[in-house]
This record gives structure tokens, sequence and C-alpha cells, in this order.
């Protein structure tokens, strides 16, 4: 019984010293020294701060902790130069997307690109954001979460560099799903439509007449690599398409401007080759 009450002892205190240096990790040393009475009330249950399916700390569930109560700000008293950091073991292509996506739900538009490299077997990307406040990681893993991702942990460095570690084994694009043999209305885009493709032989695409639109269709696999790309430098009211084999997406713009199909496209889809 003794040598039991040992264990648990130091299989508690260890546990206990791992959530500590996240902790201290994600708010600064300097807080957690003068909060560390709250936060020891806060986090008394350590073990129920730990994900069973990897044994590690789960980090949102921590940051939701220490966000309810005060101790992680979001906010900057002045603008800074903000590096985020998204390392993933998956489709670079699809990955950055996602990423743009759930960013932009949260209200992030406007980031530069500092570095894109794929090395081994991961892909790091490390943007930059001009801003008052950090991304909410609550709301960014919610946004990632529709698109099938999840953030794995979140570590704080120095630099203002936030390195978020994402699992994007299951990630998938917010493409428009369009039944085959079926005829669709698409409204103004705001960027070039994505139109998810899986079964269709043939897309058949047409315009308002009082559009101008000089089309442009490409057609990319299931990693977002293109296949062939569709250029017509000429106004087109209508235009009939075979889909190339291996094609998941389908992505449909203007050569110029989306201006030039302000009122929209319809959109249809032929599962056979006839």
């Amino acid at each position: 019984m003794v040598k039991i009450a040992i264990i648990t002892l130091i299989v508690a205190s260890t546990l206990f010293a791992n959530l500590q240096e996240k902790i201290e990790n994600l708010i600064s040393s300097q807080k957690y020294t003068k909060q560390e009475n709250l936060i020891k009330v806060l986090f008394k249950d350590s073990d129920s701060f730990y994900r069973k399916s990897d044994g590690n700390v789960d980090t949102l569930k921590v940051i939701k902790v220490l966000e309810d109560n005060g101790l992680f700000e979001l906010f900057y008293d002045n603008p800074v130069s903000l590096k985020v950091r998204f390392v993933t073991n998956k489709n670079p292509l699809i990955f950055m997307k996602v990423i743009k996506e759930s960013l932009e739900s949260i209200g992030y538009n406007y980031f530069l690109t500092m570095r894109a490299v794929k090395k081994d077997s991961e892909f790091i990307w490390t943007i930059n954001l001009k801003t008052k406040h950090l991304i909410n990681p609550i709301l960014f893993a919610d946004e990632l979460a529709k698109r099938g991702c999840e953030i794995d942990d979140i570590k704080r460095e120095e630099g203002n560099l936030w390195i978020y570690n994402i699992n994007s084994n299951f990630a998938k694009l917010s493409a428009k799903q369009i039944e085959t043999d079926t005829t669709v209305k698409l409204k103004k885009p705001i960027e070039p439509y994505l139109i998810y493709s899986n079964a269709a032989k043939k897309v058949s695409i047409k315009t308002s007449f009082s559009d101008h639109w000089y089309p442009l269709v490409v057609f990319l696999d299931s990693a977002l690599h293109v296949i062939t790309v569709k250029r017509i430098d000429e106004r087109t009211y209508s235009l009939k398409l075979d889909i190339p084999e291996g094609c998941r997406y389908i992505k449909i713009g203007d050569i110029y401007t989306l201006e030039n199909i302000k009122h929209g496209l319809t959109i249809y889809l032929k599962s056979t080759d006839e």
C-alpha cells in the first residue's frame, strides 16, 4: 500500500509539473508566479487536463480555463508584429487553404507569408500579422474543426512567435458540393468558385447575358495539383467542358476580374460522357 501511495504521488507530481510548464509557457513565468495560488486551485485536478488519446496536455482546455479566469490575455496595448507558425505532416496546398479559410472566418483577412517549407515529413508555414490581439485559439480551433483539422499543441516562443501543431489528416475544403445531373445557380463570387467534383464527367457553365465573362476554369486533383486549365480570352455566355480523369475540384473564375460575373453562374455537372 505504501508503494502504491508513493507511485501515485510521483505520478501526480509529474502530471502537475508538466501542466505547470505548459501554463508558464502560455502566460509567462512572471504571471504564473504572481497568480500561482489561483492557478493551483483552478488546475487542482491536473489529470483532467490531459488527453486520454495520447496522454499529452490538452492545451485548448488549459487555455479555456485561463481565459475564463482572466489569465490568458488576447490583447496587446499597442499593435505588434505577431508571427504564427503552423506545423503539419500532410498536404501543404490543402493545409494552407484550410488555415487561410479558418483565419478569415475569425477576421484575419490580411497577413504575410514569411516562410513555407517542407522539412522531412513536416510542412511548416510561418505568417506575420500586424495586430493588437492574438489569434483566439478557441475560435480558431472551432473553425479548423469544421474543416476536419484539430490543434494538437500550442506553444509560445520569444519574439511574439506562436507555434500551432495541427493534425490535418482529415482536412477538407469548404468547396461547393453540387450533385450530378442537377442545375445549380451560384451567387456573385467574392473569390473564384471552388466546386467539388467526385463523379462528374462533364461540366456546363452559363453566365448572365448582362455579364462579360472571360472564362478561367482550372481542374484540380485531390491534393489541389493542377491537371488542366481552360482559358478563353473572349466574351462567353455558355461553356461545356470534359472533366479530366482524377479531377476532384473545379475552380471557376475570370481571366480579368470577378466583376465580369457579378450576376453569378449556373453550373450543371453531368454524370455520363454522353
